[in-house]
């Protein structure tokens, strides 16, 4: 009895050992107009770490590489600084990419693979709207010599967003027909919270990929994004102001004044040119129970401390000198600045990312009574 059981141990042992050890081996070539340089480096998908190289033979570019599960990864053209050609599922079918005018096509591979070639190119001919729009501003900047009439500027912003809009209608209607498949990871990530904070949170709830690791830094950002929603409370961001004295922004937020937090850095070229409208709106309106807390996106003190002396600021001052590793880029989801929240007396969020005209004609609706 005792031996039995010693090599059914033994057994389920050497069977757990093979089962770690199990590799997923997919082949691609790459043919047709390679172009310079070859598209011969492969990378993770999003992180564009490098995964792979391929070998060109009689102008065949070939991958071949093993993984432990399926993996996405992009063909990329540069490793130093790659430049994605063609998105694919390592899921251990061989792949086979086309390349012609520039634009890859995956002409063979599994059903997800064909299936993922098939949702880019429905993207490309909904993002060819946006091609056609730059063009058509090109020519207006041209014909006004830089000084497009309102009216004109207008529709370019209206069609704008219309296009925009059909970009992310067609990125959530792929995303609901792929239930089934890893294709949704690809799209939310491409999409991130643009296609809507609901909608991504109702889809992964019963997806069965929701765990993939590609996925993490969608499913972080949605708490940021929460926290921008109107009506939200404020969420306490800690650092040290420029007399290295711990701040706390509910030091400044929920405390009966309307504040805007501007999170901003010493060297964004906008945030800097922004910097004039958000004086002049504090002076207008300080008074009136207007405040203004800066969060900088700095990673050296004598920048920052450079930065306010210049543009005079006066108004306060946090930070936690982490630059892009800032705390409060994960915590209110802030991926570009210059970037702003408007909070109520009362600590809730009123309206993001106001700028220019919008600032004045916003603070006027609240405190010009």
């Amino acid at each position: 009895m005792k031996k039995n059981f010693i090599l059914t141990m033994l057994a389920a042992i050497c069977l757990a050992a093979c089962a770690e050890t199990t590799k997923t081996k997919t082949e691609i070539k790459v043919t047709g107009e390679l172009g310079s340089p070859e598209p011969d480096v492969l990378c993770a998908f999003q992180s564009r770490q490098i995964i792979g190289k391929g070998q060109n033979a009689d102008g065949v570019i070939t991958f071949t590489v093993d993984t432990a599960e399926t993996v996405i990864a992009t063909i990329c053209r540069d490793e130093n600084r790659p430049q994605g050609v063609c998105t694919v599922f390592l899921d251990g079918t061989p792949i086979e990419v086309s390349i012609k005018d520039g634009k890859a096509e995956v002409t063979k591979g599994s059903d997800q693979n064909m299936r993922l070639s098939e949702a880019f190119q429905r993207m490309n001919e909904t993002s060819s709207q946006m091609d056609q729009l730059m063009k058509d501003y090109s020519e207006a900047h041209e014909k006004y010599q830089g000084q497009i009439p309102d009216e004109e500027m207008e529709g370019f912003d209206n069609r704008y967003e219309a296009i925009q809009e059909d970009i992310y209608a067609t990125q959530r209607q792929i995303i609901t027909e792929n239930a089934d498949n890893m294709l949704p990871i690809v799209f939310l990530s491409i999409g991130g919270t643009d296609l809507g904070v609901e909608f991504i949170e109702n889809f992964l709830k019963d997806y069965k990929y929701k765990d993939n690791k590609t996925l993490e830094p969608i499913v972080a950002s949605l708490g940021g994004e929460k926290n921008k929603q109107v009506g939200a409370p404020v969420v306490d961001f800690v650092g040290k102001n420029l007399d290295d004295q711990e701040c706390h922004l509910t030091d400044y937020v929920g405390k009966g004044k309307y504040v805007l937090v501007d999170f901003w850095a010493s060297w964004c070229g906008p945030c800097r040119a922004e910097m004039p409208n958000v004086k002049a709106c504090y002076e207008k309106y300080h008074e009136k129970g207007f405040e203004v807390v800066g969060i900088s996106f700095d990673s050296e003190k004598e920048d920052w401390a450079k930065g306010v002396k210049d543009l005079g600021i006066t108004w306060p001052q946090i930070s936690d000198l982490k630059g892009w590793q800032c705390a409060a880029s994960d915590l209110y989801n802030i991926k570009a600045i210059p970037a702003t929240i408007l909070y109520g007396p009362d600590g809730k969020v009123l309206k993001t990312n106001l700028r220019g005209e919008e600032l004045g004609k916003t603070l006027a609706e609240y405190l010009d009574k």
